[in-house]
């Protein structure tokens, strides 16, 4: 199983500036890159005040000579949003500047007020992403390409160059429901569930994109992830005290901007649902015992957002480095 961690909990707590908070992280990546984590990402929202959220690329291209062999990744970035030759071109260039250790996260995005900013209404979200996925791979293969979508057109247009990962970097979708996973099996390399998506809906949807993987004649069964809340603590009384300080903002956050739609499984918005029930948490034995099942279920990946990150560099840095070791060094070893 392969492990890497999510940069959301980075950019709290918002007192510092923004000059900060992203210098910090720079700091604290550049020494978990030393680590033995595989990658670490970045996901995507605009206008997002009061929360922090800086722009996937060019953190990336930034973070890209900090970290060694670890790869980077977005995770996920909100394809309907963006105009799919820029991202074709942007993912291109930061395969370039990563010398090949891109992994590129994709997803329809949920927020109302970005889907205005991109002029776009709820039922252009599919046919975007899907319209966007085919123009770039056929950009991504050199050749000249004309496209005349619903969204985006071209006429004999020809990227500069190719990606440095061939025939592109990786591709996964991110999925909160039964038709994103079957749109992730059919459209990109793997699937990535989202972070409050409950443990037995994972183990369901993982089935469900093995078999439409199988089925469509793939030729490779694709890598099944998942983003999981992070907490690490001496026991689980003590995750559970120490999420509630953490997680209750992040509750709020997601219930402000409705994430939860109708077609998606049933979000862990609250406290209602035992954290057992859907993140990794107490002790070090604990998370490496939960991260066994999860190996089970099928997943190859997990993606930790730490939202026990303490506030100071310093102890951010020893706090990553316990986890390194006494739970993603022993979930490493996991058949």
């Amino acid at each position: 199983m392969k492990i890497g961690f999510h940069l959301t909990p980075f950019w709290s707590p918002t007192d510092r500036g923004a000059t900060r908070i992203i210098d910090e992280a720079i700091q604290v990546v550049a020494a978990a890159s030393r680590m033995g984590f595989a990658w670490v990402s970045i996901g995507q929202h605009w206008i997002s005040h009061p929360t922090v959220w800086p722009q996937p690329f060019p953190m990336l291209a930034r973070l890209a000579p900090e970290t060694g062999q670890m790869r980077l990744k977005t995770s996920v970035l909100l394809l309907p949003i963006v105009n799919a030759v820029e991202t074709a071109e942007s993912i291109t260039t930061l395969d370039h500047i990563t010398h090949g250790r891109l992994d590129v996260g994709v997803a329809i995005g949920y927020r109302e007020r970005e889907l205005e900013a991109a002029g776009l209404a709820r039922k252009d979200r599919v046919p975007k992403l899907e319209e966007s996925l085919a123009l770039m791979k056929r950009l991504w293969t050199g050749e000249e390409v004309t496209f005349h979508g619903a969204y985006t057109s071209v006429t004999k247009a020809r990227l500069g160059f190719t990606p440095f990962q061939q025939p592109h970097p990786p591709l996964e979708m991110g999925a909160q429901s039964e038709g994103a996973t079957r749109r992730a099996a059919r459209l990109t390399d793997g699937v990535f569930f989202g972070p409050q998506v409950a443990w037995r809906d994972i183990g369901r949807l993982s089935k469900t994109f093995s078999e439409v993987r199988a089925e469509s004649g793939a030729v490779t069964p694709g890598s099944v992830g998942a983003s999981r809340s992070l907490i690490v603590a001496a026991d689980k009384t003590a995750a559970l005290a120490a999420a509630r300080e953490y997680l209750e903002k992040t509750f709020a956050m997601y219930r402000r901007w409705e994430m939860q739609e109708s077609t998606m499984v049933p979000l862990q918005l609250d406290f209602d649902t035992a954290l057992d029930d859907w993140t990794v948490n107490g002790s070090p034995r604990d998370c490496v015992e939960t991260l066994a099942r999860a190996r089970e279920m099928g997943l190859d990946k997990v993606g930790f957002t730490i939202y026990s990150l303490p506030r100071e560099v310093r102890a951010r840095i020893d706090y990553l480095q316990m986890i390194a070791e006494e739970v993603v060094k022993p979930a490493g070893t996991l058949p």
